[in-house]
């Protein structure tokens, strides 16, 4: 089987848009559509929904727990070996960070950063071999995994902290000392999806709809802050974070809800990737 056609099935599945696997995967849209429809044909059913979203269909999430585990071997492989004939000495590791996990990147090693947009394409290029480690956040359920993570994975938490919610200082429930987000689906929420904290995550880990109201579409917490303190919507942040001027951050006591961020690399990595794994963790 073509591990190629695997891996844009896996990137495909971790962004949630063909474009943006082509994009992580140096790739046409075309080719890693090929992949998919060939992997689809292979299987005798498909594998991904199309609309209205691009995710994994029943049958997708078990091809992909095996696609995974094979891409994973093959990675693996060839740490083995780099490490037999030398090479590992002499590469940089690559880390993928997004802008809100940037500042955990050690200032000193060798190491090659991999800036990407949000969580999932950072585990895209970690699961793609254009990074060795990835940083990767979002918004979960204590007890719950992040998406993205599974057992071809060595998965260090390095954050967590309780969901708040940020609104204007002024805002009526701002001296509230807990919110329960079912008492704020009427509640006009900024629709964001590649934030820290992004209303997306929060609304699919809390599996409630929220009222949408202005759109960002950029990864900038001082424009989350502007919009929020303008009154075009509410936002999710962890609920240690200090608030910018002018906002507050009221604890979300219902769901519990966590921001986590965790630290990832493939099964058995070299030597260089591991310290350099530990080396983010120290750095919070």
């Amino acid at each position: 089987m073509d591990t190629r056609a695997l891996l844009s099935l896996a990137t495909v599945a971790e962004t949630g848009s063909f474009s943006r696997a082509a994009s992580a995967l140096g790739f046409t849209q075309s080719a890693v559509s090929q992949h998919v429809a060939g992997l689809e044909r292979t299987a005798g059913t498909p594998l991904l929904t199309r609309r209205p979203t691009v995710a994994p269909t029943s049958a997708g999430r078990e091809f992909l727990r095996h696609a995974r585990q094979i891409l994973a071997h093959e990675q693996a492989a060839r740490a083995a070996v780099a490490r037999v004939t030398g090479r590992d000495q002499d590469t940089p590791v690559s880390v993928a960070v997004t802008p809100a996990t940037e500042h955990l990147l050690p200032v000193a090693g060798r190491l090659a950063a991999v800036m990407v947009d949000d969580a999932a394409a950072a585990a895209a290029a970690l699961t793609s071999g254009r990074a060795d480690v990835a940083v990767v956040d979002g918004v979960a359920a204590p007890r719950d995994p992040l998406p993205g993570s599974g057992p071809d994975l060595v998965v260090r938490v390095v954050a967590e902290a309780p969901i708040g919610v940020l609104l204007p200082v002024g805002h009526p429930l701002a001296g509230r000392p807990g919110l329960d987000l079912a008492s704020l689906t009427d509640a006009r929420w900024l629709d964001t999806a590649r934030t820290t904290c992004s209303t997306s995550e929060l609304s699919s880990a809390a599996r409630l709809g929220l009222r949408l109201g202005a759109a960002y579409s950029g990864t900038s917490a001082g424009t989350v802050a502007v919009l929020v303190r303008a009154g075009h919507g509410l936002h999710a942040a962890p609920a240690d974070l200090v608030p910018p001027d002018g906002l507050a951050i009221v604890p979300l006591t219902a769901p519990r809800l966590v921001h986590r961020t965790e630290v990832r690399v493939h099964a058995s990595p070299r030597a260089a990737v591991l310290a350099l794994a530990d080396a983010v963790g120290a750095a919070r």
